[in-house]
């Protein structure tokens, strides 16, 4: 647990949260800044209440500046797949005003596309499969699986409309 005295003193460090989320390219125009700067404060006051007695001050907050960074860049990844999942099909598609002619309509939109985007269509949206599971699956990194998907999604839309 984190005592009152350690936050306290992670709050007069508030420099170095600040410098941790800059160097995440976390601006304070960024909606969820005030979050982050937070979690940045407890995660550097744990550092603080788990501190080797034999480190110095600076390597502490060498340690923690990092910490607070790689904690900052997991609440980002984090945020980005859970955006990602949000855009469900009822988003992905709008689909033309004539519901008779949607079937024949994707059908033809889905054979136009590249294998790979069927694939990843295919496994995250049918198969139910996470954008992550699909990516594992594939030996593509996230953001590709991530690219293809949003391009295939892209591409069936512009045929539809």
């Amino acid at each position: 647990m984190i005592s009152r005295y350690k936050i306290a003193e992670a709050w007069s460090k508030q420099k170095l949260v600040a410098g941790a989320l800059k160097s995440a390219h976390v601006y304070r125009s960024y909606t969820d800044y005030e979050d982050l700067f937070q979690e940045g404060i407890l995660v550097y006051a744990k550092c603080l209440a788990s501190r080797d007695p034999h480190l110095s001050d600076e390597e502490v907050d060498r340690l923690a500046f990092k910490k607070v960074l790689w904690r900052t860049l997991d609440l980002l990844k984090k945020n980005q797949r859970r955006s990602d999942h949000q855009q469900s099909l009822e988003a992905a598609f709008l689909l033309p005003a004539k519901p008779a002619e949607w079937p024949l309509a994707l059908k033809i939109a889905w054979k136009q596309l590249p294998d790979l985007e069927k694939i990843v269509l295919g496994q995250n949206l049918i198969q139910g499969y996470s954008l992550k599971e699909t990516a594992d699956l594939l030996n593509l990194p996230y953001r590709t699986t991530s690219r293809i998907k949003k391009q295939a999604l892209e591409k069936l839309r512009q045929q539809l409309e």
